[in-house]
């Protein structure tokens, strides 16, 4: 590999280190509600956008285990943000629905969130946000499609 390249994905490699760190370091003074958890607005957000699911389908879809999800499930269900129904054609699985007080806390934390982006992106072009939204999204397949290989 070049010496450019190199420099390149070294600085790439530092960049995202920093942004992890400070991402993270900052979720705390950005709060503008009490917001919920990473894993919690995943969850509640595939549950809005596929409605019903079983446990063992969200642990597929974000490449967990069964006990993973079902611990981040738990709370949820003890906040009332989630309903548990037992599936009709079979009795032995349950179906996990988002309920009204779930999307109340699912949309206060996604309006927070994104006005965070708007302070953070404002100044960008509708064209550079675009720009970085599809190289995001790449990268986000990209390591998505790795931790699916390694699971394999």
């Amino acid at each position: 590999m070049d010496q450019a390249n190199m420099d390149s994905l070294e600085a790439l490699e530092r960049e995202m280190a920093i942004f992890a760190r400070r991402l993270e370091g900052a979720r705390q003074s950005w709060r503008k509600h009490r917001e919920i958890d990473r894993s919690a607005y995943l969850i509640l957000l595939a549950l809005r956008e596929e409605g019903e699911l079983t446990a063992g389908q969200l642990a597929a879809r974000f490449l967990l285990d069964i006990s993973t999800i079902s611990r981040q499930i738990l709370p949820l269900v003890e906040a009332g943000w989630i309903a548990k129904e037992r599936d009709e054609s079979d009795k032995r699985q349950l179906r996990l629905c988002i309920t009204e007080a779930g999307m109340e806390a699912l949309e206060a934390t996604r309006a927070s969130r994104v006005e965070l982006y708007r302070e953070l992106v404002g100044d960008w072009t509708e064209e550079e946000r675009r720009t970085f939204l599809a190289l995001l999204r790449r990268l986000n397949e990209r390591i998505r499609a790795r931790q699916q290989a390694e699971r394999s």
